[in-house]
């Protein structure tokens, strides 16, 4: 699963939940609408599970948007609420994405006069993509094995 996997898959999901609004991906316009989400890729990390497996944690950053009024201010009863929708929208500690069920933390983030922002961190097991298994043959189908056994009971 690619990065860009996940963030398609986040973004389906707020677009599902607040209908009609944009979500911008990696970058904000100058002129950007309100109300509008923006979706950022802030860290990559792979670390060691073994010689096979590698832990993928994927961070990501949940901007939302509300209207302005004259002063630059959003209603901040509307950023909480708003917040609080987007938290839920991943608060089942996992998230599923093609055929996987991703573990994620939702950490609510801070706020300002005219935004919120949530913290997603997504993490995952994925086999390491230089490995291969000296046991299994091209085809990808293991060898079956022959075991005998020679048991006997004295009484």
């Amino acid at each position: 699963m690619t990065t860009q996997t996940l963030m398609d898959a986040v973004k389906a999901r707020v677009q599902e939940h607040w209908p009609g609004e944009e979500v911008y991906t990696n970058y904000l316009p100058k002129d950007f609408k309100r109300p509008s989400f923006a979706l950022e890729l802030q860290k990559e990390e792979t670390a060691d599970v073994n010689i096979a497996l590698v832990r993928r944690t994927v961070t990501l950053l949940l901007t939302g948007f509300e209207a302005v009024d004259a002063y630059h201010d959003s209603s901040l009863e509307a950023l909480n609420q708003r917040m609080e929708a987007a938290c839920g929208l991943f608060a089942r500690g996992y998230f599923p994405v093609e055929d996987r069920a991703i573990q994620v933390q939702t950490n609510r983030g801070t706020g300002a006069p005219d935004f919120i922002e949530v913290t997603l961190i997504f993490s995952w097991v994925d086999g390491r993509p230089s490995h291969t298994d000296p046991d299994v043959p091209p085809s990808g189908v293991p060898l079956m094995e022959h075991y005998e056994l020679n048991i006997s009971t004295k009484e």
